[in-house]
């Protein structure tokens, strides 16, 4: 998200090294803040995040409901 924006002209990560948990995020902007793209691209990824797990708890119910009215049981393990 962060390399797709139009406030971004740069973007890119490293880590220093395998065994540290840290990553060093470099975003070069169009003007704004880059603190700022930065936590708007995080939350535009929440919400596509959320949106991807809706749509799939959405199907997985439709799906149980059409078989369970064929009669099947697709929870149990027999």
């Amino acid at each position: 998200m962060l390399c797709c924006s139009p406030r971004t002209k740069f973007c890119g990560y490293s880590i220093p090294h395998p065994s540290d948990n840290r990553l060093n995020i470099r975003i070069q902007t169009t003007g704004d803040a880059a603190k700022d793209v930065f936590n708007d691209s995080c939350q535009d990824l929440m919400v596509i995040c959320q949106h991807v797990r809706s749509t799939f708890d959405k199907a997985v119910v439709d799906f149980r409901m059409s078989k369970s009215v064929n009669g099947m049981d697709i929870d149990s393990n027999n």
